[in-house]
Order: C-alpha cells, then structure tokens, then sequence
C-alpha cells in the first residue's frame, strides 16, 4: 500500500494511544463498551447530514472533506458559518479538558477545512457533552506542526506490520474498549518473564 490515506479519527486514537490506532485502523479491530456506545448515543443527531440556522449561524452537520495535500480523510461533526467566518466543531461525550488527541483531531478538520476552502481557518471549537460547554481551540503554529507530524505518523503505522507500545496505563485502559483484546496488564506482568527459545 503507498501513502495511505489517514482517516481523521485516527489521529485522536493515536495519540491516546498509538497501539489502539493501530487495532483500530490497520487490524481493523474495534469492539464496543459503555463509553463507546454513549457517545454513539450522543453523536446521532449530529451525524445526521443536514443543514440549519441557529441565531446568525448556519450550521452544517456531519461534512466530509479530503485533503489532498496531507493524504487525509476526515468527517467533521459539525461546520459553523458566522459573519463570514467558517470553522469546525467537534463533539466529545465527556467534560471539558485540554487533552491533546481533541485538539488535533479539530486542527486536521480545519486542514481539510483550508484546503477546500482555500482560506485560513484560524479557529474550531470542541463542545463536550458532559459539561455542555464549547471550548475554543486557536490552530497556532505548534498545533498545526504538531498535527501534521501525527499524520505522518500514521501514515507510517498504516504499512507496519507490528503494532506499537501501547500507553499501558491502567487508569485509562480500564476504560478502552479494547483492553479485553490488548491486553496490557497481562502483557506488563508477562514481560521480562518469558524466554524465547530458538528450535532446530
């Protein structure tokens, strides 16, 4: 396979965690929890295509857009219009915080945003359901640096046929739909223990 192409969710599941990306979009291997299926719960509405006005805002719901130049495929959850102004918003399921993998994955919408747009687009914002706020995310140019360093990343996991060391952190995989499949306490406890023999 030459140059892949990222799919933008990917980039929020690499950098919670470059061994879930890899099941989830090279092994293709994706299983459902409780957190998984409330923000399934959450997004229905605004997955549906659609178009509506909100006040002075015409809103866009569930936009798919390509980048050509990054290789890069992505659904944007919602695009605002107002006085002029065109950005991304990006739906969470949980409480406002400033985790990097949001931030990132709202920077390669506006990308793709840009690119189609033929204009900046300086600012997206990310709405967590579980506060009901909207933070705002300005795309300086560390952020953007940094999201297109992860799509190149990914590019890069996507033609590897091993995956890579997962965050092993059992306060966050206790959560993850796919730690029946990965594993990490089991692989933790294991390592160091088991010798591999070579046989003739």
């Amino acid at each position: 396979m030459e140059n892949p192409t990222v799919e933008g969710h990917a980039i929020n599941a690499y950098v919670f965690c470059p061994r879930r990306c890899y099941y989830e979009y090279v092994e293709k291997t994706f299983y459902h929890n409780v957190y998984t299926m409330h923000g399934k719960l959450l997004h229905e509405y605004v997955d549906q295509v659609g178009r509506e006005t909100r006040g002075e805002r015409e809103c866009y719901r569930s936009v798919f857009l390509y980048s050509e130049k990054y290789g890069l495929s992505i659904r944007c959850d919602l695009i605002e219009e107002e006085q002029g102004q065109i950005y991304p918003v990006e739906y969470k399921r949980g409480k406002a915080a400033d985790w990097e993998n949001n931030v990132l994955q709202v920077c390669a919408q506006a990308l793709a945003l840009e690119e189609y747009l033929r204009k900046p687009v300086d600012v997206g914002y990310l709405f967590f359901y579980g506060s009901n706020q909207r933070k705002k995310v300005i795309f300086d140019e560390e952020i953007r640096r940094r999201t297109i360093e992860v799509i190149g990343i990914i590019r890069e996991l996507y033609l590897s046929d091993n995956p890579p060391a997962g965050i092993d952190d059992w306060k966050k995989c206790c959560k993850c739909s796919l730690v029946d499949y990965c594993l990490p306490r089991e692989r933790r406890q294991l390592r160091g223990k088991i010798r591999w023999e070579r046989f003739i």
